[in-house]
């Protein structure tokens, strides 16, 4: 393959069969679509097309739909779809250390020797750590052209003990609506949440716990949590607003929103965000939310360390700690000089360096020398 040039635009693939709507607005979709946009890229996402892609209208247009065959075996259907395709593809885009994306990996650079891998771990140490790292598996990921991890910390810490080099590549967010800055007298006093309400893994609980234990102290203030609620999780709102009948109107459930515009409005007029999560990757929220000039609230993610800017745009606290998040709540909630000031702050701060143009701009600078 000769080197890309802007006459010669690289056909980049995401091969992801599952993808769905939602996913061309996160990492999966917005790599492809920026690196088209701002770099002329002929770009796709391989997937079954399991429903209608209404983002590529208007959000991501021109990205492409590639159609898997489903066979109903993911890494069988992904290796078919390269067996057809693998020489049309310059560089191959992969997300995570699985089963199938090992096997993708092998079978491309088998197919298509001088087309590019770029694979995007999207992980935590947790999950990295779980992994059992063999000769055979570093093998594979040597065929790896870039590979990148989402935080700062994951970054320090594969580069040490991985015979690899890793690229520090976060998360990002992209300015839909062309939408001007946030003031701050826009906002109220909202603390927000936008998550799978009730999954394990986001503590939902450990929120409303700890505005439970507040909410006297702070009486002009409200929750609002954004996503679709798990069923299992319904009785548990039932039995809180039963113990806590005086939160029923300072408590608020809003089913998932899928308008950019109207979520945007919802970061736009939160003082705070604040994420609860017991283990995360580099969630897309973070980077909403300091786009939209929230003050963020979240447990230690490694990720949280460097949305915050290591605390300065926000406060950390242990996971499960609703006594801690309280407390945090208390100060914050009574602090309107540091909301103002880091309402304005953040925003300037994501721009520098959660802007998904100004990441897709190194990693197509990579893309290149690799």
């Amino acid at each position: 393959m000769e080197n890309f040039t802007t006459v010669t635009k690289p056909r980049l693939v995401a091969l992801w069969p599952e993808c769905l709507n939602v996913h061309l607005t996160k990492d999966l979709g917005m790599i492809p679509f920026i690196l088209h946009k701002y770099h002329n890229y002929d770009s796709a996402i391989a997937c079954y097309g399991i429903e209608d892609f209404p983002y590529i209208e208007a959000e991501v247009k021109g990205l492409k739909i590639d159609l898997v065959e489903n066979r109903g075996d993911i890494l069988t259907d992904g290796n078919d779809y390269l067996a057809k395709k693998a020489k049309e593809i310059d560089i191959l885009f992969l997300i995570g250390i699985y089963p199938f994306t090992l096997s993708w990996i092998v079978n491309y650079k088998t197919l298509n020797p001088e087309g590019k891998i770029y694979l995007k771990l999207d992980a935590n140490i947790y999950w990295m750590n779980r992994i059992d790292f063999t000769d055979n598996l570093f093998g594979i990921l040597k065929k790896c052209d870039v590979i990148s991890v989402e935080n700062k910390r994951l970054y320090h810490y594969l580069n040490k003990k991985w015979p690899l080099k890793i690229e520090y590549i976060p998360n990002g967010f992209y300015n839909f609506c062309s939408s001007p800055n946030v003031n701050f007298e826009e906002k109220e006093n909202v603390i927000l949440t936008v998550a799978r309400i009730g999954n394990h893994l986001k503590a939902n609980e450990i929120l409303l716990e700890g505005f439970k234990l507040v909410a006297e102290k702070i009486p002009d203030w409200r929750l609002k949590l954004v996503g679709n609620v798990e069923d299992h999780f319904i009785q548990y709102i039932h039995q809180f607003f039963t113990e806590n009948p005086e939160l029923r109107d300072r408590v608020e459930f809003v089913s998932s929103i899928e308008n950019k515009r109207v979520l945007e409005n919802e970061y736009r007029r939160a003082k705070i965000f604040c994420l609860t999560s017991r283990m995360e990757g580099f969630p897309l929220v973070f980077t909403e939310a300091a786009k939209g000039g929230c003050f963020i609230v979240s447990t230690e993610l490694d990720s949280a360390f460097d949305i915050t800017n290591d605390s300065t745009f926000g406060e950390l606290f242990p996971i499960d700690d609703s006594h801690r998040l309280s407390e945090i709540l208390l100060e914050v909630c009574n602090d309107n000089v540091r909301l103002e000031q880091t309402t304005y702050e953040i925003q300037n701060f994501a721009e520098t360096n959660f802007s998904w143009t100004n990441i897709c701009n190194k990693l197509d600078l990579l893309l290149h020398l690799n």
